[in-house]
């Protein structure tokens, strides 16, 4: 038989609910685990690239303009130029698969013959140039394939020795300017 409606608005008193923690805790230790595992198995690289930098250290080799390699990375190509014109300006297109690489690193490679002392090449990428090209065009400017021309550095003992990187340093110069 039913209650009558004011009997059931009235508890008989607050009983306390127990929440089941166990399962929920034994849910975050699993996941802590799995999380830790996965990390361990993540490989994460990084390029090392420096920030521009003002020096007010007066330049000691005023006589000698430096090379100041610069690279213009856009979405419909690449443009390579000295900033004091001691090179030809070089305009490679985007082509359908993506940036022409290849010719790049010729490019590079016969700059590189020229200024083997060099080792810096300034990157001024726009916003529109997605990561995974910028790495693939850093790739092509930093790493000396086996196919290419040996090419040697005089050490500090005056002995030659092969050089390892063709343009080593890369240097983002439109970090803070946005551009």
């Amino acid at each position: 038989m039913l209650k009558k409606p004011s009997s059931r608005r009235k508890s008989r008193g607050t009983e306390e609910l127990e929440l089941p923690l166990v399962p929920i805790m034994d849910a975050f230790v699993t996941l802590i685990a799995f999380l830790l595992l996965v990390t361990s198995l993540l490989a994460v690289t990084l390029i090392d690239t420096p920030a521009p930098v003002v020096s007010n250290v007066p330049d000691d080799n005023k006589d000698k303009k430096p090379l100041m390699l610069t690279l213009d990375v856009k979405e419909t190509g690449l443009r390579l130029y000295s900033t004091f014109r001691r090179i030809p300006e070089q305009s490679f297109p985007k082509v359908e698969l993506g940036y022409d690489l290849e010719k790049l690193h010729e490019a590079i490679v016969a700059i590189k013959q020229q200024f083997p002392e060099e080792k810096t090449i300034v990157f001024m990428p726009t916003p529109e140039v997605k990561y995974d090209e910028l790495v693939q065009i850093m790739d092509a400017v930093r790493v000396l394939t086996k196919t290419d021309p040996p090419l040697f550095v005089k050490g500090e003992d005056g002995i030659d020795r092969p050089e390892e990187h063709l343009f080593g340093n890369v240097i983002f110069g439109n970090v803070l300017s946005g551009n």
